[in-house]
């Protein structure tokens, strides 16, 4: 099968990881594999993983933007020269741009709702929802069935999915004394930490406000920070005039993320309003971290509720955050006992295989053999 994914960017992020694992696993179970893109950071792993990679003018969040129209005439002479089979996209845009090129081709498109997003004019006027629609989590589910009344028929539930070998491996000691070191965190630190972008959304500033009480039950507590965005420079000076120098620690982005975690006494996860999920969450849960999460976007709920595991608050309130941090770092054998539990659902419920198996399910209903 030939498949032309159509995304706004290859920078870090979710929705990224999953075009790139998407790419990785179909290109190795045999299929010709495309990623058109706006370009960015991850870009060349496109190749690197058995697919290729064309550069459209498509690096915008806006649906109406003349680059929209730019990337769907691009598309559409290269789809002449060079047929597929079936289209994914995985942003709003992507989402315009491969209804345009279904009408125009007659090829099957389907497409991935990585959150929630306001049934906007747009929306309603053009919902590209695609022949099939996949939402990566129940919530978003039932905020297609509910807010855009999207056919039941036509909205498959598949959740995100990870490799969870790289975190089942033992961890090089060596190296993160290496780590350690590099990050300027000390021997004896006891390591809080995150892993998110770091914009307005996520709120990290509650997290940087909330450590204040984390270390009046901890005074060995230091906050590892991994992640970059257009906040950092605001968050150090916060971390800064909090008095908090030395003791919260930006790491901007990490290749290894397994290391990082494996630094991790408790895990706190950070989700958007619009966030539908979190790669994130699956990575500390396969790693063993117990976890500590904003009842926020309704992704990390559906998650942690559902399996009976981790520490949920409230939205905007540092203070209780740093509370359920402090007694989960507190109560280690209660947080080693669901990190073990968390460990054993990873593999049971989002293990990267079943994804994929469910994603091929759907390529296949509308692309027969």
């Amino acid at each position: 099968m030939k498949i032309l994914h159509i995304t706004s960017h290859l920078n870090v992020g979710g929705v990224t990881s999953y075009v790139l694992s998407l790419s990785k696993a179909f290109a190795q179970r045999g299929h010709r594999i495309i990623v058109a893109s706006g370009g960015g950071q991850l870009e060349r792993q496109v190749e690197a993983l058995g697919g290729v990679s064309w550069r459209v003018p498509l690096a915008t969040s806006v649906e109406f933007s003349p680059q929209v129209f730019a990337a769907t005439r691009t598309l559409s002479r290269r789809l002449q020269e060079e047929p597929v089979e079936l289209l994914h996209a995985h942003t709003r845009v992507g989402q315009v741009v491969a209804d345009r090129l279904s009408r125009r081709h007659h090829i099957p498109y389907v497409t991935t709702w990585h959150g929630f997003f306001r049934p906007n004019l747009g929306r309603r006027l053009w919902p590209c929802t695609g022949d099939a629609t996949i939402a990566i989590s129940e919530p978003v589910r039932q905020h297609l069935l509910r807010d855009f009344h999207v056919p039941t028929v036509r909205v498959h539930l598949i959740p995100h999915g990870i490799d969870t070998s790289p975190f089942e491996s033992p961890v090089d000691p060596a190296a993160q004394a290496r780590l350690r070191t590099q990050l300027g965190l000390p021997e004896a630190a006891v390591v809080v930490g995150t892993m998110a972008r770091l914009v307005a959304s996520k709120g990290v500033d509650h997290l940087i406000r909330s450590f204040a009480h984390v270390r009046i039950a901890v005074p060995a507590a230091h906050l590892l920070i991994i992640g970059d965005g257009e906040e950092r420079a605001a968050l150090e000076r916060l971390a800064k005039v909090s008095g908090l120098d030395g003791r919260v620690h930006f790491a901007g982005t990490l290749p290894q993320t397994q290391l990082a975690l494996s630094l991790m006494s408790v895990f706190v996860f950070l989700p958007a309003e619009q966030e539908g999920f979190g790669l994130s969450l699956l990575e500390a849960m396969a790693s063993g971290r117990p976890i500590v999460a904003v009842r926020r976007g309704g992704g990390a709920p559906w998650v942690l509720d559902d399996s009976g595991i981790g520490a949920l608050v409230e939205p905007d309130d540092p203070a209780a955050l740093g509370q359920a941090v402090a007694q989960v770092l507190r109560n280690g054998e209660a947080a080693c006992r669901q990190a073990g539990q968390a460990r054993a659902i990873v593999k049971e419920r989002y293990s990267l295989s079943r994804m994929i198996d469910q994603v091929e399910a759907v390529y296949r209903a509308l692309v027969p053999r």
